[in-house]
């Protein structure tokens, strides 16, 4: 549905000024109310209509950023509707605008499209009498936690139907989300589709870009469900909504949003530049995953070319594993850490390009809410500018530490920089200075701040899982150097002489004994 004028005199142009009157917007536009028979109808207000054309108002259900919904009785054919008045512009364009759009939304006859019975007008104000649904919105149901494989595939497939219909009759809906999809004893119902749509050109005009936010006009779409044709007003197609599907399918899945962010502008930013975290927990919660991804894809055209096509993704999914999975999905955040930039090469410091990293992502993989790849993939992808996109693609990740070293008298400073991949969006970058005597402080420090610039979970202890902690800086640092000519097998007997030193300082050290062992294993 779309919102009120984002501001009633939007002349501030400062940075501020756009995000007060972003913000006013949305809290005028409020969320939308489903036609439910289910839904306490409130006692009517004085200032209530008794009733509107032919049809006696018994009670308020909703009201949303458009208008308000009523429960009422249609007085002819005796029925009980969901009658929600329009408040829309009021110069004459708008209101053709709105009768056109109506008629072909009412000309849609589909099991999984909420029916709308009539559109008219009673002393100048625009109503639509609905059917009264029973049950609840996908949004409340989703207020209960997340769905599992076997509740999502039903709904996503009746959602994806809706659209098909809405589609072949030229109408994008092009405000999909939980709100407007109503959960009943028969299946899915879509809501609130094509009624006061606004044309391409006005979009355009409206939204602009993300700096032209509070342009004067209409935002068309919820934030978190937008596409990102939508946000930066290029044409809108029917794959603007399976966008919004897919954005749906993920939040059922995982529960919590695709895209999050503290305020509109940092929801808009990820839904330009960022993927949501990968889905695990089971095979079919995976193959899900992918198909929420092609639906996600930035670019319209790497997307399903319609709801049909996505919908046969899905019944392949159900085709492969059936409709009873109760497996529950998980969002993990895969991540790489590359070998470092050394930028001033020093003997005494070079081997820690490949080892400091090797030591985070070890660190890092302790974490159940992370996927992290092995050294031996990062390696591949060591340079001064790696391709992102070719990155995300092969190592299956959507989040790359990368990071350069520069020493100075006895001290190493270590720059990070978590990145999102494919599209390069830089989340977080940290300098750190430490000295060369505590290389594992400088690592626990690097490894931790990617966790908190990635938001996840530390556990009960507030640590990194890192219960292999060294108790001697020198053997620490004499395991790291270990580590870098382990790589090359005619330097392993090096290696396995500089893992003995390690261990004669801190014979408590398990992982220098694992690795001792390793060369053991292969030079005997």
């Amino acid at each position: 549905m779309i919102g009120r004028p984002m501001a009633e005199n939007p002349t501030d142009k400062t940075p501020g000024g756009r995000l007060r009157a972003l913000t006013s917007w949305l809290r005028r536009a409020g969320p939308s109310s489903p036609p439910a028979s289910d839904l306490a109808a409130t006692p009517l207000s004085e200032d209530s209509p008794v009733r509107i054309g032919h049809y006696v108002i018994s009670g308020k259900l909703g009201e949303g950023g458009m208008g308000v919904v009523y429960a009422a009785r249609d007085e002819r054919l005796e029925r009980v509707v969901a009658l929600k008045t329009m408040s829309l512009p009021g110069d004459e364009t708008a209101r053709r605008r709105f009768w056109r759009e109506a008629k072909a939304a009412a000309s849609v006859n589909h099991p999984n499209v909420c029916q709308l019975y009539e559109i008219g007008e009673d002393r100048g104000e625009l109503f639509i009498a609905m059917e009264l649904l029973e049950g609840e919105s996908l949004a409340e149901r989703l207020r209960r936690g997340p769905l599992n494989v076997s509740e999502t595939l039903p709904i996503g497939l009746g959602i994806l139907a809706a659209l098909s219909a809405l589609h072949a009759r030229g109408i994008v809906h092009r405000d999909l989300k939980p709100s407007n999809v109503f959960l009943t004893p028969h299946g899915v119902k879509l809501l609130d589709f094509g009624l006061a749509r606004t044309s391409d050109a006005e979009v355009t005009r409206s939204l602009g870009s993300v700096t032209e936010l509070t342009s004067p006009g209409m935002v068309m779409g919820t934030p978190r469900y937008m596409a990102p044709e939508q946000v930066t007003g290029e044409p809108v197609d029917v794959r603007s909504d399976l966008f919004a599907a897919g954005a749906i399918l993920f939040e059922m899945l995982a529960g919590r949003p695709a895209f999050a962010g503290r305020n509109v502008v940092e929801i808009l930013h990820a839904t330009l530049h960022e993927q949501p975290p990968a889905l695990m927990g089971s095979p079919a919660v995976a193959a899900l995953d992918r198909v929420i991804r092609r639906a996600l894809a930035k670019r319209p055209s790497e997307r399903p070319s319609s709801a049909e096509a996505m919908a046969a993704e899905l019944r392949a999914v159900r085709g492969d594993f059936g409709d009873d999975t109760p497996a529950l999905a998980r969002a993990l955040t895969r991540l790489v850490v590359l070998p470092f930039r050394v930028l001033r090469p020093d003997p005494e410091t070079d081997f820690l390009a490949f080892s400091l990293p090797d030591a985070i992502a070890t660190s890092l993989s302790g974490l159940g809410s992370l996927i992290v790849r092995s050294s031996a993939v990062a390696a591949r992808f060591a340079g001064e500018a790696p391709d992102l996109r070719s990155l995300a693609a092969e190592a299956d990740v959507d989040r790359v530490v990368m990071g350069t070293l520069l020493r100075a008298g006895d001290q190493l400073q270590a720059t990070a920089q978590l990145v999102e991949a494919p599209g390069g969006t830089l989340l977080t970058s940290q300098t750190i200075l430490s000295s060369l005597g505590d290389l594992f402080r400088l690592q626990d420090d690097i490894a931790r701040r990617v966790v908190e610039a990635l938001a996840l979970p530390l556990g009960a202890t507030g640590s990194l899982p890192t219960p292999d902690a060294p108790h001697d800086a020198r053997a620490y640092a004499l395991y790291l150097r270990a580590n870098e000519l382990a790589r090359d097998y005619d330097m392993l007997p090096r290696a396995r002489d500089l893992y003995q030193r390690c261990l004669e300082l801190d014979p408590r050290f398990a992982p220098a004994w694992a690795q001792l062992g390793r060369c053991h294993r292969v030079i005997g």
